[in-house]
């Protein structure tokens, strides 16, 4: 690869991935690939799987979707029978959203793998949807307890698809239960994270609410307060992991506003001058199916993200979930179909 496309591919992740590399991946190095074809490391599929199917039937769509305040710990929950879900007309699940052209979507994965282990789960899923016609970006969170059908094993949390069998798997049960299916993926590690925040001089992050959890180096107390922080790596990685006093759809949202403030800080820094340390970090950190070819198309697209309001962000949020209380005592999210695929049609641009 020449020093020119390197550079290139760099500053297209720094400027459309970069806040998502803030994801946790414990203890497992990743290499970036150029090569189109996914690579994943076979993963066998637990003797209790079955293939016991469970569609989400979509229910009456809401009119808009309109982000709920910022969200508050998870309430206790009590164990409840499961709501009576009515299997998809669909033979394929849910009906597919139509999307327009020249738009791909990207699935940025953070896996809670720890070292020495095999076993992982994708506990951070965002897809970034970039439509380039337009020149705008979309990002949606995944909270990751959604219980959702993984074709051809059970119904599961979503976290649990791309372990049971790869990007394929991932891509057919979002395929499934949402109506679309993510193009391309990127996985990252925690280190990178960490670098990259310290190799951009830390990040300028608005926190609106105090936050304070027992996690900070393993097991001490730490806080922060309301107010704007230049945060370094290592407390920047705390805050978009922090979930022991708040909830995913928490975390979700620092993990969104992290990335934001990612953005802003490449773009005020001579990224060029970065190059060699950023792309030496990056190569040994990120693994990705994305073509070469295809990041070089998102370059215009990248080009044009400081005009923020070509950013448009989504979550799936309590409004679009019930909790619910599994038989064997997890707690997991229903998806409430209407509302979801209400929220998914304007994240991935449908002209319907």
């Amino acid at each position: 690869m020449t020093k020119r496309k390197r550079s290139i591919l760099l500053i297209v992740i720094i400027l459309l991935l970069g806040g998502c590399i803030a994801f946790p991946l414990f203890g497992v190095r990743l290499i970036y690939s150029a090569a189109p074809a996914a690579r994943s490391t076979p993963i066998g599929v637990p003797k209790d799987s079955t293939p016991t199917a469970t569609a989400f039937q979509p229910a009456s769509p809401t009119e808009t979707y309109i982000p709920t305040a910022y969200p508050t710990s998870t309430p206790t929950l009590t164990p409840t029978p499961k709501p009576t879900v009515p299997r998809s007309k669909y033979p394929s699940g849910s009906p597919p959203i139509i999307e327009p052209d020249r738009q791909v979507n990207i699935a940025i994965l953070g896996s809670d793998q720890h070292a020495n282990s095999t076993s992982f789960r994708t506990d951070v899923i965002i897809i970034l949807t970039v439509n380039k016609k337009k020149n705008t970006v979309s990002i949606t969170s995944f909270p990751r307890d959604l219980y959702v059908y993984i074709p051809g094993h059970s119904s599961q949390r979503i976290n649990a698809a791309f372990p049971r069998g790869g990007f394929p798997t991932f891509q057919n049960t979002f395929e499934y239960n949402f109506g679309f299916k993510p193009d391309y993926y990127v996985m990252v590690n925690l280190w990178f994270f960490e670098r990259i925040i310290n190799e951009l001089g830390g990040i300028y992050v608005n926190v609106p609410y105090t936050l304070c959890d027992n996690k900070w180096n393993g097991s001490q107390h730490h806080c922060i307060n309301p107010g704007q922080h230049l945060l370094y790596g290592k407390e920047a990685l705390w805050y978009v992991r922090s979930r022991q006093t708040t909830s995913d759809f928490d975390r979700n949202r620092r993990q969104q506003q992290v990335l934001n403030a990612v953005l802003d800080r490449a773009f005020a820094l001579d990224i060029l001058g970065k190059i060699p340390k950023l792309y030496n970090t990056y190569v040994n950190s990120v693994s990705t199916n994305v073509p070469l070819k295809t990041i070089l198309s998102l370059v215009p697209t990248a080009t044009k993200l400081q005009d923020r309001s070509r950013i448009h962000q989504y979550y799936i949020d309590r409004s679009a979930a019930n909790p619910w209380m599994t038989p064997g005592g997890a707690y997991v999210l229903l998806p409430k179909s209407g509302q979801i695929r209400q929220i998914l049609k304007q994240a991935l641009n449908s002209p319907e």
